[in-house]
């Protein structure tokens, strides 16, 4: 009985040490999104600008390895367009919900880790709402994959909580609509007043967060004050 007792234990402490290692810290992030979305055909006398939106994420990292790192999060993305047509300005929106993963790439320097993240983002339209061009923004796919690069800085030392902040570039590898739309031309060409067209979208986003590392609590760099002493200074 008692090495049974014994042989749980050890490998209870032995998957838990394990599972320490894997799962690394957990955490959120808010910021500001801004982005567009490009026409492959521009309608007549349109012009899409960059719009702003917020975005938000919970994330987990796994691996402790101080150079590389394993990143998952669940993302809360606002996106859209603003549409210039003949003059007037109007406003569409799409809003993602998105599973982001990334490598992580990190060089540890004496108070702060910078950064750089990598990877791809599952995105499902979660909402939209379109004043112009609803046929385009009506049928756009319900998942699409983008893919993200990103810089950051984290600061160490004395606590697990490790606030940060970064900036990512993001575009859609498969585009977010393939169709045909109406043409609002007034006096459209002899095929038809349908135009084929591939929408892709992409967006800068600045975001600041903060999370808790499971790791061991870090050391500060060991300052030795007997050079001090011997050089008088002291």
């Amino acid at each position: 009985m008692r090495k049974r007792r014994l042989l749980f234990a050890i490998l209870f402490l032995t998957s838990f040490s394990a599972g320490a290692q894997f799962f690394y810290a957990i955490g959120a992030a808010v910021g500001i999104s801004y982005g567009k979305e490009g026409w492959s055909n521009e309608q007549w006398a349109t012009q899409e600008k960059y719009l702003l939106g917020f975005n938000g994420a919970i994330l987990a990292e796994f691996f402790s390895d101080p150079n590389f790192q394993w990143r998952s999060e669940l993302m809360y993305n606002q996106l859209g367009t603003g549409e210039l047509v003949a003059g007037n300005s109007s406003v569409n929106r799409t809003n993602y919900i998105s599973f982001n993963n990334y490598l992580k790439i990190n060089y540890p320097l004496f108070d702060f880790i910078p950064y750089v993240l990598i990877g791809p983002r599952v995105a499902y339209l979660f909402s939209r709402s379109a004043s112009v061009f609803p046929d385009a923004i009506g049928d756009m796919y319900s998942f699409h994959i983008t893919g993200a690069v990103g810089v950051g800085a984290e600061k160490i030392c004395f606590s697990r909580w490790k606030p940060f902040i970064e900036l990512f570039y993001n575009r859609d590898i498969m585009p977010s609509f393939i169709g045909h739309v109406a043409s609002i031309d007034p006096n459209p060409p002899l095929e038809g007043t349908k135009l084929s067209e591939v929408i892709n979208g992409h967006d800068f986003e600045l975001r600041v967060g903060i999370k808790y590392v499971f790791d061991r609590k870090p050391q500060c760099p060991h300052v030795d004050n007997k050079a001090q002493y011997i050089n008088g200074i002291q």
